[in-house]
């Protein structure tokens, strides 16, 4: 019996750490993301060159020249975005609107509070991201 009194402390002692170790891990990886996300592309562009730079052992004159075409390649995405977003919104209404017309009074309900969440989530979103 004291054996088992011994074996089930140890055991319960490396659970309960093994549980701790996990949550912080969570909660480091979570603020690294959140700090990236938040950073802007800015942040983004940073990192994506300090992780080329320490792939790729890229001398200085390497790292502006990487930083200047990864800078231009964010703004020419972000100028895309801005180009096609009008029309993805269209279609994105078009089918919201099918869907509605299958749907049941109260399920539309339902459904108009999911698409204003998707706007409220995708507007706070937007300005994280232009940031």
């Amino acid at each position: 019996m004291k054996n088992f009194k011994a074996i089930a402390g140890i055991l319960l002692v490396f659970l309960l750490g093994a549980a701790g170790g996990t949550l912080v891990t969570h909660m480091i990886c979570k603020a690294r993301l959140e700090r990236f996300i938040s950073g802007g592309h800015r942040m983004r562009e940073d990192v994506i060159v300090e992780r080329l730079t320490k792939k790729l052992d890229l001398n200085d004159s390497q790292q502006v020249q990487v930083r200047a075409i990864v800078h231009e390649t964010h703004d020419d995405i972000r100028q895309a975005r801005s180009r096609i977003h009008p029309q993805i919104e269209g279609l994105l209404t078009a089918g919201q609107n099918r869907i509605k017309s299958v749907l049941r009074p109260d399920q539309r309900e339902k459904f108009d509070r999911i698409i204003a969440e998707r706007k409220l989530r995708e507007h706070s979103q937007g300005e994280r991201v232009n940031n």
